[in-house]
């Protein structure tokens, strides 16, 4: 694994002190991380649930697209999720849904794996 992703899979830890990470290289030096337990706020039923993505060996200058949470995950409004939140996907076997905020300007600046769920999480708060 290349040095810069063993470094956002430690600064993830730091980000996420009560969740354990659970990491598989992909064997070209990116890995694929779910952080097991995140408080995803009262607007989602459970309101915890894993979020995982791939870091790829590009990282920093690649974005960790698309972001996965458990496919349990349902709105207390009722209402389906729409797009950019899809179901019926799969990450590292296990069922999910897949939040699709791509960063666009990754070539002007560069996103921390941190950022980038801290940015899901933000997302589906408002969402």
């Amino acid at each position: 694994m290349k040095a810069e992703v063993d470094e956002a899979i430690e600064e993830l830890k730091r980000a996420f002190p009560s969740s354990e990470l659970t990491v598989n290289e992909d064997g070209e030096g990116g890995a694929h991380v779910v952080v097991e337990s995140v408080t995803i706020g009262a607007r989602y039923g459970p309101d915890h649930s894993w979020m995982g993505g791939h870091i790829p060996a590009q990282y920093p200058y690649a974005d960790i697209y698309p972001v996965f949470m458990d496919a349990a995950v349902r709105r207390r409004d009722g209402n389906a999720f729409e797009a950019p939140v899809t179901e019926g996907h799969n990450f590292c076997g296990r069922p999910a849904i897949q939040i699709s905020r791509r960063n666009n300007r990754m070539e002007n600046s560069e996103q921390t794996a941190v950022a980038k769920f801290l940015k899901i999480l933000d997302f589906l708060d408002k969402a």
